[in-house]
């Protein structure tokens, strides 16, 4: 049997193969894992506790803001998880789609918003009249608008252009014992409903207005069926369900919003209204007021975050859950989420960090985190760098950490894992 003749060139200037390079040893064990800048901050932590343990006023200023710590880490916690929800609700809304029967059903809602705003504003209105002698104290019935008070406090409740005397206020529980505090002498005015009004007695002002119980619903029906339509507008315009429009909005004006400007309207505006709207039912303290604005200010970016990691997943993974039955929630819930989630695991890692600092902007609502602490401390001690640096490396201690952990976790929900 003949054999293939072997190459004639093969013997003429062939190099020797080379052997394949060796793949480089990487060192093991747990301290080769560390980034080199956080070696440098473990050979430099011996110095810190030193210096915490040796100097008093570090000392002091430990023991005075470290409590605030755990008020820190509560209200990032908080606020992240309300973020994360109404972001992926957002998100959510970003993608719907419009339905044959979307529009109407919109319009049938601003019509039923609109009728019911209506009804409330034709309802009975109220006379009430400020009785008794100019100047002094006057006695308000709990529960009466801060729109009727006022001109009285300010002495502009004669009408016409007159002005009066100003009063100061007392308040009463009801209309019989605002009466039995004028006659007392307690007060020198009164201000009660017509209707309990004495004979004879001396009126110095009367005023009509819609009582709370029906002004507060027909303004709150009247401005979502106002909104409701402009939504349904722009949707019938653009061909986008009104619900992502709207979530559109929202993530377009919180994000131009600076995150100081939302923290300040959530605590005093936005309570304000709410406390009036529920007639002091909805009242937060600071604590919850600061982590709501965090929440709603990061659930904007979360927003965009989610949206971007759902549209990253193939369409035609989509479609092949349809093709094996799953219903639209199914495929969302075992086959779009679960792999979005591992895309979004690092950048939701870079907010939640930002909003761990971010929290230091609820001292402007006296909330006693690390920040306001330090600044009580300072204020009350007259030094600048003990409470400073202490806070600083505390804030250090925890964006590390948290860092850490995120990083632990993206090891954990890397592909192929």
């Amino acid at each position: 049997m003949s054999r293939a003749p072997d190459n004639p060139l093969s013997g003429l200037g062939s190099a020797p193969a080379r052997p394949a390079p060796a793949a480089p040893s990487r060192p093991r064990g747990r301290w080769s894992r560390l980034r080199p800048s956080y070696l440098v901050l473990l050979a430099a932590l011996p110095f810190v506790v030193y210096l915490f343990v040796s100097a008093p006023d570090y000392t002091r200023a430990l023991a005075y803001i470290g409590p605030g710590l755990g008020v820190t880490v509560a209200v990032t916690v908080a606020a992240y998880a309300g973020a994360l929800v109404l972001g992926l609700g957002l998100a959510g809304l970003l993608l719907l789609k419009l339905g044959r029967r979307t529009l109407l059903t919109f319009g049938a809602l601003v019509l039923a918003a609109l009728l019911g705003s209506l009804f409330f504003f034709t309802r009975p209105p109220v006379t009430y009249a400020l009785v008794g002698q100019p100047g002094g104290r006057v006695a308000i019935i709990q529960g009466t608008p801060s729109r009727v008070v006022t001109p009285i406090q300010t002495g502009r409740y004669a009408g016409e252009g007159a002005e009066g005397a100003g009063f100061a206020v007392r308040a009463a529980i009801s209309a019989e014992a605002a009466l039995a505090a004028l006659e007392a002498g307690t007060v020198s005015a009164a201000l009660i409903p017509q209707e309990a009004l004495p004979a004879g007695a001396n009126v110095l002002w009367e005023t009509t207005f819609l009582p709370p119980e029906a002004r507060n619903p027909a303004l709150v029906l009247g401005v979502l069926g106002v909104l409701l339509a402009m939504l349904t507008a722009a949707a019938a315009r653009s061909r986008e369900h009104p619900l992502a429009v709207f979530a559109e909005l929202y993530v377009d004006m919180i994000r131009g919003i600076p995150m100081l400007v939302i923290i300040l309207y959530v605590g005093f505006p936005l309570q304000a209204a709410l406390r009036d709207a529920t007639g002091g039912l909805l009242n937060m303290p600071i604590l919850m007021r600061g982590g709501v604005a965090i929440a709603l200010g990061y659930a904007a970016y979360m927003a965009e975050i989610f949206r971007a990691g759902i549209e990253a997943i193939p369409k035609g993974q989509l479609e092949a859950a349809r093709s094996l039955g799953l219903s639209s929630w199914q495929s969302a819930r075992f086959v779009v989420l679960p792999q979005a989630l591992r895309i979004v695991t690092p950048p939701l890692g870079n907010e939640f960090i930002a909003m761990l600092k971010d929290t230091s902007l609820l001292s402007i609502l006296g909330v006693r985190e690390l920040t306001q602490l330090t600044r009580e401390y300072q204020a009350s001690n007259f030094q600048v760098f003990p409470p400073f640096n202490t806070v600083a490396l505390l804030y250090i201690g925890l964006t590390l950490a948290a860092s850490s952990l995120l990083k632990w976790l993206e090891g954990r929900t890397k592909f192929g894992r």
